[in-house]
């Protein structure tokens, strides 16, 4: 991982703790590397020293960093957020644990300067789904991944399996995210979801 070049963005695809899912997306010169975690292994800490050897500006992760505003004494929701229900997410609350995990990790990278986004994959796929013909469920085309990568400069990428994509099209929500292309779902004082 130590490549001595800076990489400003990396993509989080968050799984159970000891799944083997979780998996982390990078570009490094001119290419998508993905970093997994081993199954067994305790992906929270494995994270932790990955994200610390790599050492990028912004995270995208896809896990819940918030509560609905209930919780800190705003609506009447006690299981969605707007960018829930905006994006189509499921509950932060039905997630449970992972959620706690997402926001501990969160808070601890954000206390180095690091920024934290949640964002979504399965509503920038859709979007993908409506405008680029293709059949929910299917494996994305390598040719309509670049198209979605909206970089023609770089190779699109070669995920394994459903986690790796998953971490790749986060990586990409933060592309967008930084040309101020993404979508922005719910409201800042409760929390915001980017896909």
């Amino acid at each position: 991982m130590g490549t001595g070049s800076v990489t400003t963005i990396i993509g989080i695809d968050f799984g159970a703790r000891s799944s083997g899912n979780t998996v982390v997306c990078e570009e490094r010169t001119g290419r998508f590397v993905f970093h997994r975690t081993a199954k067994g292994e305790d992906g929270d800490a494995w994270l932790e020293e990955t994200v610390s050897a790599i050492a990028p500006s912004i995270i995208f992760i896809d896990a819940p960093l918030s509560l609905p505003g209930v919780y800190h004494g705003k609506g009447t929701d006690y299981f969605f957020r707007l960018a829930d229900h905006q994006s189509g997410g499921m509950s932060p609350m039905f997630l449970g644990g992972l959620t706690a995990r997402a926001m501990r990790l969160a808070a601890t990278w954000q206390g180095k300067g690091i920024g934290v986004h949640e964002v979504y994959p399965a509503a920038l796929i859709r979007h993908a789904w409506a405008h680029l013909g293709i059949l929910p469920g299917k494996p994305i085309p390598k040719p309509k991944l670049r198209i979605m990568a909206g970089m023609f400069m770089l190779p699109p990428p070669e995920p394994a399996d459903r986690h790796e994509a998953d971490a790749w099209l986060c990586w990409l929500i933060g592309h967008k995210h930084r040309s101020r292309q993404a979508k922005v779902y719910g409201k800042k004082d409760e929390g915001l979801i980017l896909a």
